[in-house]
């Protein structure tokens, strides 16, 4: 029987006061891979039916701890709010995160400070095994699929505004939406470029009683940092050089609506202690004025990046990232979803034919070149695979070619396209042309080009990388 030291004791205390683990001890079986998560239909409802993950501390300062946590998705690190808190001062505060899916265990290092070894291998992203480790930190654990077994409720439905999706991964992500669209609550939606935030956000506010509101899009990573508490809140006439009238900000712009908040993690610092007290009192006040304007904006923020190590390292205020997190959804990557390539790929492909005013069909070997593929781009980056396999590389569809432009002119108006998508391409398009020209104009320097267009040097950096601008 194993016991505990006072040590252990006060820490196992210290677990259960942060109300973050689950801490018994249980025995572990070993696991059908392929049954770890499974969609079922009980009643007239579908649920996720995921078994239990048992992790046992094999060394660090939480020594001989047990947990059983449930899944589909366990978050590990040293910050409150994880599912399992380790008090280790090596550990980054959202260290890892730990996926049960229907092909197994997935661990995601969630760029953390120290890194993440499984098995002694160190990894970004991997499946473990049942029996296998993780060291993180000082700490090392271990891992076990244990007999217990959890239903969580799960959406029916494969679509939720312009996002689509069949697999289990997305239906968790349209059960949450689903829930939280008709509330009031401020949404922090995570995920890498290409996953469709901005198309979450809107979907959030389509289903929502703001939905005949307006919908405002802010960028924090497209406006340089002197400008952006002006274009947030407005300014009064002469609040500083150039300001020749009154002009309203985003938020004003926003009132009665939803506000999306793009690339939040790039807001300056000095600005975030202004945005999180209009967050709270939903009161602002103009650049260079006084007076106090009421708005009534809801606020769904998005980023690409660890807000939580960003806290850490100091650029990123731990009051706000909370204050924006009241809901969180996490986007999956297309890697993590296989199973919605073929469908993301027939919608684009019907989408572009119903364009080009002639059908037109992917072929199986076509559709299975673009399952092969890795999408470090995400969906985005499979939207242009399907138009390049229409026009230049599916046999089946050579009657296409010609008919349907990568790149359509950013002057002109495609109304067969659904607004989202026709709006994304023309903006695509049009800082693809704006940038190249900026970059042209100064000789490849982005940095004068930031300052020259009045563009955050870090968006120039990404669209040059998005866009294959340096070649």
């Amino acid at each position: 029987m194993r016991t505990s030291s006072p040590e252990s004791g006060r820490l196992e205390a210290r677990l259960r006061d942060l109300g973050q683990t689950k801490n018994v001890i249980v025995p572990s079986i070993e696991p059908d891979t392929d049954a770890i998560t499974e969609i079922l239909t009980v009643g007239d409802r579908l649920v996720l039916r995921t078994k239990t993950l048992g992790m046992e501390l094999l060394a660090g300062p939480c020594a001989g701890q047990r947990a059983q946590l449930a899944g589909p998705e366990i978050r590990v690190g040293s910050g409150p709010g994880m599912d399992l808190v380790l008090l280790d001062g090596a550990i980054s505060r959202h260290h890892l995160t730990i996926r049960l899916e229907r092909q197994g265990i997935r661990v995601v290092d969630m760029r953390s400070r120290n890194g993440t070894l499984l098995d002694g291998v160190r990894i970004v992203e991997a499946y473990a095994r049942h029996g296998s480790t993780l060291t993180l930190g000082a700490s090392t654990l271990r891992l076990s699929v244990a007999s217990g077994t959890t239903d969580l409720p799960i959406s029916s439905r494969d679509r939720f505004g312009a996002l689509l999706g069949k697999s289990s991964a997305m239906r968790q992500v349209f059960t949450v939406l689903e829930r939280i669209a008709p509330t009031a609550e401020t949404v922090l939606v995570e995920g890498e470029t290409g996953t469709g935030k901005e198309l979450a956000a809107e979907a959030i506010h389509e289903e929502s009683p703001r939905s005949a509101g307006p919908f405002v899009v802010f960028d924090c990573s497209a406006v340089a940092g002197s400008l952006v508490e002006s274009e947030l809140f407005g300014h009064v006439r002469g609040a500083f050089t150039g300001a020749v009238a009154d002009r309203q900000g985003a938020f004003e712009a926003a009132d009665g609506g939803t506000l999306f908040l793009d690339e939040i993690g790039e807001l300056p610092i000095d600005l975030q202690p202004k945005l999180l007290r209009v967050l709270e009192k939903l009161e602002l006040k103009r650049v260079g004025s006084n007076a106090v304007r009421k708005v009534d904006v809801r606020v769904v923020a998005a980023t690409n990046r660890n807000l939580a190590e960003e806290c850490q390292r100091g650029r990123f205020r731990e009051d706000l990232l909370y204050r924006l997190a009241v809901v969180r959804v996490v986007l999956p990557p297309l890697r993590q979803r296989p199973d919605d390539i073929e469908m993301l790929a027939r919608h684009f492909a019907d989408t572009m034919a119903s364009r080009a005013g002639r059908p037109v069909e992917l072929s199986e070997a076509a559709l299975k070149g673009l399952r092969s593929r890795a999408y470090p781009g995400n969906v985005r980056e499979l939207r242009n695979a399907v138009a390049r396999t229409l026009s230049l590389g599916d046999p089946d569809a050579s009657t296409f070619a010609g008919a349907q432009p990568v790149e359509p002119s950013p002057f002109s108006v495609d109304l067969s396209l659904p607004f989202m998508e026709s709006r994304e391409r023309l903006v695509e398009s049009f800082e693809r042309a704006y940038l190249r020209a900026a970059l042209d104009k100064t000789g490849g320097n982005a940095t004068k080009a930031a300052e020259q267009s009045g563009l955050n040097r870090k968006f120039i950096q990404r669209a040059i990388a998005k866009y294959g601008l340096r070649s």
